[in-house]
């Protein structure tokens, strides 16, 4: 994930209370980076929004790194949750 959050890539990734933000980071909508894609921890099912293919490969692929059961570290303070 920190390999998106460079300065140089386009692609942000943003860990929230209820799930993983894809976004873009060239295209402003609303004040904000345009949203991509969301990972809810629930289900790990994501919901893709209008996301360009290439940046959609990028999503896919690093969705496949979360797995139902483990744990993710949402905070700084070591908050967890687990995940499916």
């Amino acid at each position: 994930m920190a390999k998106f959050n460079k300065p140089d890539n386009r692609l942000f990734v943003g860990i929230f209370p209820a799930g993983i933000s894809y976004a873009d980071r060239s295209i402003e909508e609303h004040g904000d980076y345009k949203k991509l894609a969301f990972l809810p921890y629930s289900t790990l099912k994501p919901t893709f929004y209008k996301c360009p293919d290439d940046l959609r490969k990028e999503i896919e692929e690093d969705i496949k790194q979360y797995k139902k059961g483990e744990d993710l570290q949402i905070s700084t303070c070591g908050q967890k949750t687990r995940l499916g």
